[in-house]
């Protein structure tokens, strides 16, 4: 019996071993049905995956802006200088002071690179970490005000310029101490001392710290004394002015600056020329006036009266700025033409020598010029040495 069912369990095992063949066709009917099922899996999961990508996408778009949205960025809409000119004075009050002073600088010498956008980011960059550094630091203040001359505005503008000159490397661009040359635009705007190793003035560098202190809502500005310009906190309750061309920083009372550089007189500090904090629209004077004495520098008479005019428009009581005008479109002398001069005087040796002719009159002293046609080849006068005998005449026309 054993072996029966041993028998039987290998016949039922080779039974179910045992295959059938299939035709092919019938095995191709057979087979067709699962991948059938495998393809409409597929499907069904790209379709989902495509429905969640598609969501996903929907969901980013109705909460941000595309890039090719209406909506500008904050910089993307910043006036140009043709703007900023022709702006009227409560609406150029409300823009940015560093702006004022950048677009100023644009196309002059030393400012191919400038980016005014990328430049004001890095602004607003050192604005946060004074900030970070003086909330960090205010501890100091409180504990020895003393140190601080009791005022936190003294405190808060001695970080600035701390962190400004230390992490940041702003300084003194030390070749303008004994040579003063406007013809480069780096030494006169804030663009020197942000992503350059070119180093400021005092005309820029003041503009910086005021730009800085303005993004951290601190009341400074901007003042002139002779042939310097300084910054100055005034207000809330303190009037301290700043000197940071140095390092560190110094603070000044106004009595300081009626003598140095240069006196000043006190009428001019009455007539508000000198040692008085400017407003937006003074500064933007101030810059125009920068902008024309590198334009001038370089050649560009032109374009340099035109800032010189501009800058009377925005501070009509600044008399400086109507000098510089007058001194520009002065009328022309034999002076401004060396050139000119040089010719004729090499023209007059050329035909006194043939004669044997000295250059000097009848008297052995030398000849005097009187402009190009005012002498004759032999340095004689060619102006009338009698009176015209017409002029005797009472309408200077003789028979009437």
């Amino acid at each position: 019996m054993c072996l029966n069912r041993r028998h039987e369990g290998v016949e039922s095992v080779s039974k179910k071993r045992r295959r059938v063949p299939i035709p092919r066709q019938q095995a191709a009917t057979v087979v067709q049905p699962q991948r059938r099922r495998n393809v409409h899996l597929l499907l069904i999961i790209v379709v989902l995956v495509i429905f969640l990508v598609s969501a996903f996408l929907f969901a980013n778009t109705s909460q941000k802006p595309s890039a090719t949205a209406k909506s500008p960025s904050p910089r993307s809409s910043l006036p140009v200088f043709s703007d900023l000119i022709m702006m009227p004075e409560d609406e150029l009050a409300k823009q940015d002071i560093a702006l004022l002073n950048l677009r100023a600088a644009e196309g002059l010498p030393g400012s191919e690179r400038l980016d005014v956008s990328s430049t004001l980011r890095d602004l607003d960059a050192w604005a946060n970490r004074v900030r970070v550094e003086t909330e960090r630091n205010f501890h100091q203040f409180i504990k020895n005000p003393n140190e601080f001359q009791h005022s936190e505005a003294y405190f808060r503008m001695l970080l600035l310029i701390t962190v400004l000159q230390q992490d940041f490397g702003v300084h003194y661009n030390q070749a303008r101490v004994k040579d003063v040359d406007f013809t480069k635009s780096e030494d006169l705007f804030i663009h020197g001392m942000i992503g350059s190793k070119n180093g400021g003035t005092c005309v820029s560098m003041p503009a910086l710290y005021t730009a800085v202190a303005r993004r951290l809502g601190y009341p400074v500005f901007l003042v002139n004394a002779k042939e310097h310009v300084f910054c100055r906190w005034d207000g809330r309750g303190e009037r301290v002015n700043i000197e940071g061309t140095n390092q560190g920083m110094n603070s000044f009372e106004d009595k300081h600056y009626m003598s140095w550089p240069h006196p000043i007189s006190q009428d001019e500090v009455d007539r508000g020329t000198y040692l008085k904090s400017l407003s937006v629209s003074e500064s933007f004077a101030l810059f125009l006036a920068s902008r024309g004495h590198c334009l001038e520098d370089n050649g560009n008479r032109p374009d340099a009266g035109v800032c010189y005019s501009l800058a009377v428009r925005h501070s009509p009581t600044n008399p400086n700025y109507r000098i510089f005008l007058r001194r520009l479109v002065k009328p022309k002398t034999m002076e401004d033409f060396p050139g000119m001069l040089a010719e004729q005087e090499a023209l007059q040796r050329k035909i006194r020598a043939p004669f044997g002719i000295a250059n000097q009159n009848q008297f052995g002293n030398p000849t005097v010029q009187t402009g190009p046609f005012g002498i004759d080849p032999f340095g004689n006068s060619m102006q009338p040495t009698q009176p015209n005998p017409f002029s005797t005449f009472p309408n200077g026309v003789p028979g009437r």
